[in-house]
């Protein structure tokens, strides 16, 4: 078998930033008004008042205090609270394709390869765009790859899935030099309108590129990789192409985002750690050889209570550090980014831990050495 090396990695954040004061002052105007317009029905009990937010429930229920988001002003304005994007012609790059390029040639341009070198293509994110044909062919397309693509969903989990499944790949020889990309447009996905998860997401597209092992110098060898599922509906996301559908049933139907935010902390904290620590048992590697660990930037008590249960020790900057303060839960894209951002500074031998987890649930960890 070919072992596999992450050659480069790309990401990109809109410029765009949403902090929780403007997004707070956004949502409590909205709720303002739902409960001054519902007050009867509120007052007799046949509907529940909209709870207020504010910038301390912020940050103590996540550590978020900024998001970078594709479209802002559709977020704010609280007779839309979605983004604004206009429909695109077919002869036009889609928009999640161009947003995936952000971070794909930056990915492409840091491993010195061309799309024509890149024989696969794998969009894993927490959506995608349309369902046919999948972006990962527009992206295949736009790059000069000649080779195959396919899309992968597995929510916050879906870069490290995408590793996965590269990774046994190139060790079985079906793949030479695969490029993932995980272009998470989240605030389109999000209900701005419900307390439990206005705050959480921003927007972030991530890329990396994983080859075969041929010898040469730099990169990350990929020690071992492993995704695991457990099912859960505690964070659930009804968007989809029945929607249209049941509003045939139900006009007023209105698919959301869901969680049950106390039950999903309970349940990934015990299995995510567990998902990792049996890959790391795999290949025998133990708590103290690894210098670092990168998560998933879901919150930050989850950050610290899953960087413990990996690493065997408390959970600090420099052991498992966080980005989630200025990005927000970028979905699956994150532990990617983070993943760059920290760690240029391991030295050659170091060893390194990734992992992520989502609804599902679902978690997938790899192990990498820097070369």
């Amino acid at each position: 078998m070919t072992d596999s090396v992450i050659r480069a990695t790309g990401y990109w954040a809109p410029p765009s930033v949403i902090d929780n004061d403007e997004l707070v002052a956004s949502y409590n105007a909205y709720a303002g008004r739902f409960n001054a317009e519902h007050a009867a029905a509120i007052a007799a009990g046949e509907i529940e008042p909209v709870p207020l937010s504010s910038t301390e429930f912020i940050v103590n229920a996540s550590g978020i205090q900024r998001r970078h988001v594709y479209e802002k002003s559709g977020i704010l304005d609280i007779d839309r609270m979605v983004p604004q994007i206009p429909p695109r012609p077919i002869e036009e790059v889609s928009v999640q394709a161009e947003f995936a390029m952000k971070s794909v040639q930056p990915a492409l341009e840091a491993a010195g390869y061309d799309g024509s070198d890149i024989d696969g293509v794998i969009v894993a994110s927490s959506a995608q765009q349309r369902n046919f044909p999948g972006v990962s062919c527009e992206i295949q397309n736009i790059i000069g790859s000649d080779g195959f693509s396919f899309d992968l969903t597995m929510a916050c989990a879906s870069a490290l899935y995408g590793l996965h499944i590269a990774n046994g790949m190139i060790r079985s020889g079906q793949a030479k030099r695969l490029l993932i990309c995980s272009p998470e447009l989240m605030t389109c996905i999000n209900v701005h309108s419900r307390r439990e998860v206005h705050f959480i997401f921003g927007d972030a597209s991530a890329a990396m590129i994983v080859e075969a092992d041929d010898g040469r110098p730099g990169g990350w060898d990929v020690l071992g990789t492993h995704a695991q599922n457990k099912w859960s509906s505690a964070l659930r996301s009804d968007f989809g192409f029945i929607n249209i559908a049941e509003r045939q049933v139900d006009p007023d139907y209105e698919p959301h985002l869901d969680q049950d935010g106390h039950r999903v902390f309970k349940d990934v904290v015990g299995f995510a750690p567990t998902v990792a620590r049996s890959m790391m048992e795999d290949i025998g590697l133990a708590p103290e050889d690894v210098r670092r660990t990168w998560l998933h930037q879901a919150n930050i008590r989850m950050v610290d209570m899953i960087a413990k249960r990996i690493l065997g020790r408390d959970r600090t900057e420099e052991n498992a550090p966080a980005i989630l303060t200025e990005y927000g839960n970028t979905s699956s894209s994150s532990v990617v980014m983070n993943f760059q951002m920290n760690s240029d500074d391991m030295k050659a031998g170091e060893t390194g831990v990734m992992c992520a987890f989502g609804a599902g649930y679902g978690v997938g960890a790899a192990a990498v050495r820097k070369r």
